[in-house]
């Protein structure tokens, strides 16, 4: 007995340390952008990894072991296995099919990743209140040094030459891709500070003015798909919250109303985008975005209506043929890497099955954190600020990502990943 209590009082004692260092790596992974997207790979992984094995620890009772299957067989679950049983599908037909099947393995990856990091946040409000606490000082330290370096470019240059490196110092440009990482750090920092309060939130609200001032870069290098990003996140949390107050039948109109102009939009853009081959001198038949971007997006929507059911495979729309040719009068190619949209890089690479079912993945997720909302609309609890976050971060990253990286980059998608699991579990804990 006394062996055993030695034991388990070991076990204590290593799960808390793991879960210490899971919990500072994953808060520190998604500011450790403005080093690159390599510096990301460590924190998030060694993260995960020490998330990983705490939970295996720590789950043998019978009652954790149920919480991990109740997890893996939820809706948004069997809609996530359905996505990446669609990209698994699209790439198997795929003409190059050993690059496509990387993607859904990388998909698998990084949402089994987020589903860790959920379950560490749910069952160990140490290890959420340290993750937020990490994530709310490193953001201000990042968008610290950032601001620095874009405002104060000589003095940069004085300590970079200091230091032995290579000057002049182009920061708007090296921080562009931090730039819009930023829309999705803001809304859960800001929340992160007001859950843990005092002097936590006012370091939350000291990283609006800073991610005000990485976006416009400047002058220099304003980030246009940050910009649409907070759009895109302040309209959806205004939605939900006129949707909150509606009755049911209301707000199925609301819903009916704005899916009906989303697709009108969509369809007027998809229509007016140039065809392929465009010629030089063309005339763009839309005013935004840039003409090479929407020679981009005319392509590969013509990709997409000649594979409209499984797509190309994902990642391979570069490799149709023609997208390497270079396009009259720009000196670019059709598709230099990928389509800079996420629904037209789905649709053309998986096809409406592969859309459909990562529709049905946003779908229910919007769902979860809408009912989370409503749930606590009459009481004053804390899950109702986490759901908002969680539905602005949905807002900005999804719009963000109609014109910007692909949807395929593993540090993109990690860090939309493990920010969403971080208000999905303080709300779970609430009401679990």
């Amino acid at each position: 007995m006394i062996s055993e209590s030695r034991d388990n009082g070991l076990d204590a004692t290593n799960r808390t340390w793991l879960f210490f260092i899971a919990a500072v790596c994953l808060g520190a992974a998604v500011p450790a952008l403005i080093i690159g997207k390599a510096a990301m790979a460590p924190f998030f992984g060694f993260g995960v990894l020490c998330a990983g094995i705490g939970l295996i620890q720590s789950s043998r009772s019978g009652r954790d072991r149920s919480w991990v299957l109740a997890g893996l067989t939820a809706p948004l679950a069997w809609a996530a296995y359905l996505f990446i049983g669609c990209l698994v599908l699209s790439a198997v037909l795929s003409d190059h099919s050993g690059k496509a099947l990387g993607i859904p393995v990388r998909v698998a990856l990084t949402l089994g990743a987020g589903f860790l990091c959920f379950q560490l946040f749910s069952r160990s409000p140490l290890a959420l209140t340290l993750a937020c606490k990490t994530l709310v000082i490193t953001s201000v330290i990042a968008l610290s040094i950032v601001v620095f370096s874009q405002y104060l470019p000589d003095l940069i240059d004085l300590v970079r030459r200091q230091l032995g490196l290579a000057t002049p110092f182009d920061a708007p440009r090296a921080y562009k891709m931090f730039a819009s990482a930023t829309i999705c750090l803001l809304p859960i920092v800001l929340w992160a500070g007001q859950r843990l309060g005092s002097v936590w939130m006012g370091l939350g609200l000291v990283t609006v003015p800073l991610t005000a001032l990485v976006i416009y870069g400047n002058g220099i290098e304003t980030s246009q798909s940050a910009i649409s990003g907070i759009l895109g996140g302040s309209l959806l949390l205004v939605l939900v919250l006129i949707g909150l107050r509606l009755k049911a039948g209301q707000r199925r109109a609301l819903i009916a109303g704005v899916v009906l102009l989303a697709m009108a939009v969509g369809a007027y853009i998809l229509t007016h985008v140039p065809s392929p081959p465009v010629v030089e001198n063309q005339p763009p038949a839309l005013p935004l975005p840039d003409w090479h971007r929407q020679v981009i997006w005319g392509f590969t929507w013509d990709v997409f209506l000649n594979n409209p059911i499984f797509g190309v495979g994902p990642n391979t729309v570069n490799r149709v043929p023609g997208a390497s040719e270079i396009v009259p009068g720009l000196n670019q190619e059709y598709i230099p890497a990928h389509p800079h949209n996420f629904i037209l890089e789905i649709a053309s690479e998986s096809g409406v099955v592969g859309l459909l079912a990562l529709i049905a993945v946003l779908v229910i997720l919007l769902k979860m954190l809408f009912q989370i909302a409503a749930s606590s609309i009459s009481v004053a609890n804390r899950s109702r600020p986490a759901a908002y976050a969680g539905i602005f971060l949905m807002g900005a990253f999804w719009t963000s990502s109609l014109s910007n990286f692909s949807i395929w980059s593993a540090w993109w998608l990690a860090s939309f990943v493990l920010l969403i699991s971080l208000p999905l579990a303080a709300a779970r804990s609430r009401h679990g």
